[in-house]
């Protein structure tokens, strides 16, 4: 039933000539990589730091859940099932859970129960751009109807009960190391698993495996380094740099445009470059540690301390 479905849409496509195509890759791109990253900063370093937060930690704890059920499940793509279903494009690895529904239900579900009850308009448009994001997954070819609906419903329950556990840390001081210590210990357990359990080996007519547990381990490996960077991120900025989102709108504006700019650096060049050159699958673990620490401890620290260092020089300056 699952691939008839995907098969009426394929039908669509043919007859309509792929118009839509485009519109829904773009809908789908918006809800992964780099872009999630993206709106989570914003909102920590100049908007929202509470909520920023939430973002951060959300996604990277649906992300590894995502990639828990992914390499424990094993499911195979649609086109893999059935030499029928032709993608739009194609797609790498396990099929269930979809990857893109969990994080737009991360990114969009934090801002929809944050801000929806105050600003209906923009949670309705919440809602629409995550029902957009799973249809078009759908539509694309990439994923089966439960697969993004597991991932999505996976998504939404890890925001709404994750804002409560938050709530909770932060009703009493001390709390807060709960999260490192949890961030530590699911990594080396998930660690642990995903390069121990078996998974299944099968090859197409041309001798050629149909998921490579290889690869897969190694998207794993980058989902721990991020929930492993966030929860240490989180608590050492929340320890010891401590910076404030009330400051001059020309400050947040350099905040943001300078570590948007380095974002954009490090995931479209430095991490391609040390990916190509560096084969060992651990790297990706490195990396995304590293990416997530810097956006969450060492940038602030930067911007925080250079801007207090400006701030003295300017109350010299008027004295």
């Amino acid at each position: 039933m699952d691939l008839q479905y995907l098969l009426l849409l394929q039908k669509f496509r043919d007859a309509t000539g792929g118009v839509l195509n485009d519109f829904f890759l773009q809908i789908s791109d918006l809800s992964y990589g780099i872009f999630i990253w993206m709106l989570a900063c914003i909102l920590f370093w100049a908007v929202d730091k509470k909520t920023g937060s939430y973002l951060f930690l959300n996604i990277a704890v649906n992300r590894f859940l995502m990639q828990l059920l992914k390499l424990t499940f094993c499911v195979y793509r649609p086109w893999v099932r059935s030499a029928e279903i032709v993608p739009v494009e194609t797609a790498s690895g396990y099929s269930f859970p979809s990857g893109h529904s969990v994080t737009s239900a991360s990114n969009y579900g934090t801002v929809l129960a944050r801000y929806g009850k105050k600003h209906r308009p923009l949670g309705a448009f919440m809602i629409v751009m995550l029902l957009l994001t799973m249809f078009s997954r759908n539509y694309i070819g990439v994923h089966t109807p439960q697969d993004v609906a597991v991932g999505a419903a996976l998504g939404l329950a890890v925001v709404f009960l994750g804002i409560r556990a938050w709530e909770w840390i932060d009703e009493k001081p001390g709390r807060e190391r709960i999260i490192p210590i949890a961030g530590v210990v699911l990594t080396v357990l998930f660690l642990v698993y995903i390069s121990l359990k078996s998974y299944p080996m099968d090859y197409d007519e041309a001798g050629k495996l149909l998921v490579d547990p290889a690869k897969m381990m190694k998207d794993g490996y980058k989902d721990a380094g991020r929930i492993l960077g966030v929860s240490l991120g989180w608590y050492l900025e929340r320890r010891y740099v401590r910076f404030s989102t009330d400051v001059p709108a020309l400050t947040k504006v350099t905040r943001c445009g300078v570590g948007v700019l380095l974002l954009m650096l490090y995931e479209l060049a430095f991490m391609p470059a040390v990916t190509g050159a560096v084969s060992v699958g651990w790297i990706g673990f490195v990396l995304t540690f590293g990416e997530l620490i810097g956006l969450m401890t060492v940038y602030p620290l930067c911007f925080s301390r250079l801007e207090a260092v400006c701030g003295r020089d300017r109350g010299r300056q008027a004295a």
